[in-house]
C-alpha cells in the first residue's frame, strides 16, 4: 500500500466521530447515563475544529510549497549565468545586414505598404516611385547596378 501524508485534519474529525460514537454506545448500553443533547454538543463543535486544523494544515503546506519553489528559481537563476541571446549575437546575418545597409541604404521599417494599404509605391509599368527599381521593372542589387 502506498504511504499517505499525514492529514491531522482528519485525525481530529476521527477522534471526534469516534468520541461520539462511543457516548452513544455507552449510552445504549446504559453504562453512562448522559442527557440526549450531549453528543449534539460534542460533535458539531468538535467538527468545526477539524476544519479549522484543515485550513492552518492547507496554509502550512502552501507557505512551505512556495518557499521550495521560491528556492528552486533563485537556484535556476544563480545556475543561469549565460545570456539568454550571447549565442545570437555576431552571427553573419548582422555582418551581411550591415554590408546591405552601407551599400543601398537604410531598410523601411515598414517594408512595401508601410502606410498599410500594401501597395509598394509601384506604377502601372513596374517603375517604383523610391528609386529601386530600373526603367524595365528590374529591381536593382547587388549584382545588378544600374
Amino acid at each position: 500500500m502506498r504511504r499517505h501524508r499525514f492529514e491531522p485534519a482528519k485525525l481530529v474529525a476521527g477522534l471526534v466521530l469516534l468520541s461520539g460514537a462511543a457516548f452513544a454506545l455507552l449510552d445504549a448500553a446504559d453504562a453512562l447515563r448522559q442527557p440526549d443533547w450531549v453528543p449534539l454538543a460534542v460533535v458539531p463543535p468538535g467538527l468545526a475544529l477539524a476544519g479549522l486544523v484543515a485550513a492552518v494544515g492547507y496554509g502550512a503546506r502552501r507557505a512551505r510549497r512556495r518557499a521550495r519553489e521560491a528556492r528552486a528559481a533563485a537556484a535556476r537563476d544563480r545556475d543561469a549565468d549565460v545570456d539568454v541571446g550571447a549565442d545570437l549575437r555576431g552571427l553573419p546575418m548582422d555582418e551581411l545586414r550591415g554590408t546591405y545597409d552601407a551599400r543601398f541604404g537604410a531598410r523601411d521599417a515598414g517594408g512595401p505598404g508601410a502606410d498599410g494599404s500594401g501597395a509598394d509605391d509601384s506604377g502601372a509599368g513596374g517603375s517604383s516611385g523610391n528609386g529601386n527599381a530600373d526603367g524595365g521593372g528590374r529591381r536593382r542589387g547587388p549584382g545588378n547596378r544600374a
